[in-house]
């Protein structure tokens, strides 16, 4: 075995075994959480993650992609709409190391639906956020400064506060941020408090033991099982855990995926159902007369002004692929690629009332069913309307643009309008999601303590635990539910939980 990064992770390169209290498998925003809670708290943890350490931060799209994305960026789901991209982290830390930093608090009402939908899973509410302060703090969560909010950050901002509407600089776990835009590609500067900065090391002082390279793919009863690999995906031999008690923190889709892959769960039973994907759509801008790009925070501003509609609009960077997707081609395209310094771009991210389904895989590819229902769609066409709203009125756009097959650049919002009616046919939408949710839902699939209710011996804690989506970006929502749950489960194991703040 090769150690890792300052020794608190390990790299198999030959088969092995061991046995454990407690297998976690997933080192993202929940699985870190449950290893440190358990370990902490005394019980004998080991932590099994597929990826591995990002010690070299990638040097491109693609080898981020390649390395700490999901099915290497490519993992889509299929339905009524066009292929939706969702995306999701590999490695330890998982979707930290990638997301874009942003911390929203669950919000009270949201918090009054899981309680209605579990059975009461967090009636202590005044709790409830307690863990959440301490969840923020950890993670050192705190407001975008106005000195790093980018060229586009400030051309949204401007624009709300000319149009009277609700807006604030994003709030994020970036306590070393340097602007350079790039937290989806692993950021280069260590600017980001992702979970592997301090707390799966924090985790493995308590004594757990976190081995990476270690795909799963077989669960039961006190044993996971699978394969090695190395960082090129080559298979190095196989490896099992035995232990008393397995949590898995892989996900909303990968969490379900492996209980059907490994047929522990009725096939057309609870687990897997009930999937949130909050899509996101993307609204662009030409502003003749300003120059939009400056580095800065990768989404540094937030505007709520329609958050009683499920729909908010957090900055988007503008990337050549992105308006590479606009509806033109040739001549018109490479027009428009040579403005991308005078072109902002937000995302319309909807709390979607759609709900789909992730059954097993196929050759390793997971297979997500998601249809996007009526009340979707008309707010998708409303966000995207009132996103070409936010540039006309209030930023004074040439032009504004979204990407829908069949569609092209308006000029003015009423032509905008006319793209975007409220009959718009789900087939012509290219959406994008990274934030799935809900599939093994506390109080649905699992008790209060996120165990299994058709497995014994197996809990669920993470973004499946969710009885519904967050309507924001779920990280710190995520983060709680899991110190939440892991301490309830380290409480029936025998453990003593140690405050997450050390005293």
């Amino acid at each position: 075995m090769r150690g890792g990064e300052l020794s608190w992770w390990t790299q198999p390169t030959a088969p092995f075994q061991t046995t454990a209290q407690i297998v976690v498998v997933g080192s993202g925003a929940a699985g870190a959480f449950v290893a440190l809670t358990l370990a902490e708290a005394g019980l004998d943890v080991v932590v099994i993650e597929e990826g591995f350490s990002p010690t070299r931060r990638p040097a491109s799209l693609h080898e981020a992609m390649r390395r700490v994305y999901a099915e290497g960026g490519f993992r889509t789901s299929i339905g009524s709409a066009p292929p939706m991209p969702v995306a999701g982290g590999r490695g330890l830390g998982g979707s930290t190391l990638i997301n874009s930093a942003l911390c929203f608090r669950t919000p009270r009402d949201t918090l009054d639906e899981w309680n209605d939908l579990s059975g009461g899973a967090f009636r202590d509410v005044d709790a409830y956020y307690r863990v959440q302060d301490d969840v923020e703090t950890i993670m050192r969560v705190a407001p975008t400064p106005d000195h790093l909010l980018s060229g586009n950050d400030r051309v949204q901002q401007i624009a709300a506060r000319r149009l009277g509407w609700s807006e604030h600089n994003g709030r994020r776990n970036t306590p070393y941020c340097t602007g350079c835009g790039r937290c989806h590609l692993v950021c280069p500067h260590a600017g980001k408090n992702s979970v592997d900065r301090e707390l799966l090391p924090r985790a493995a002082a308590a004594g757990a033991r976190i081995f990476a390279g270690c795909r799963v793919q077989a669960v039961d009863t006190g044993r996971v099982s699978g394969t090695l690999v190395d960082e090129l995906d080559q298979e190095v031999g196989s490896f099992t855990v035995h232990a008393d008690h397995i949590v898995l923190c892989a996900g909303a889709i990968s969490t379900p995926r492996i209980l059907h892959d490994a047929g522990v769960v009725d096939a057309d039973g609870p687990v897997g159902r009930g999937l949130c994907l909050q899509p996101v759509h993307s609204i662009l801008a030409y502003l003749p007369d300003t120059v939009v790009f400056s580095p800065g925070a990768t989404q540094g501003h937030v505007v709520d002004e329609f958050v009683d509609d499920k729909i908010i609009f957090e900055t988007n960077p503008t990337i050549a692929a992105m308006i590479a997707n606009l509806p033109l081609r040739g001549l018109d395209l490479t027009r428009v690629l040579a403005q991308g310094g005078q072109i902002a771009n937000t995302g319309g991210l909807i709390r979607d009332e759609s709900r789909g389904r992730v059954f097993g895989s196929i050759n390793g590819v997971a297979r997500i069913a998601y249809d996007l229902c009526p009340a979707d769609m008309h707010r998708i066409c409303r966000t995207l309307q009132r996103g070409a709203r936010l540039w006309f009125e209030g930023a004074g756009a040439q032009w504004v643009g979204t990407v829908i097959h069949g569609g092209r650049l308006a000029n003015n919002q009423a032509e905008f309008d006319a793209m975007t009616p409220q009959d718009l046919s789900p087939q012509r939408l290219i959406s994008y999601a990274s934030h799935p949710q809900a599939t093994c839902s506390v109080g649905r699939v699992t008790d209060h303590q996120g165990q299994l209710l058709e497995l014994p011996g197996v809990s669920c804690i993470d973004a499946s635990s969710l009885p519904n989506n967050v309507g924001r970006n779920p990280q710190i929502s995520v983060m709680t539910v899991a110190r939440i749950l892991s301490s309830r489960l380290a409480f029936d194991l025998g453990g003593r939980v140690a405050p997450l703040i050390p005293v």
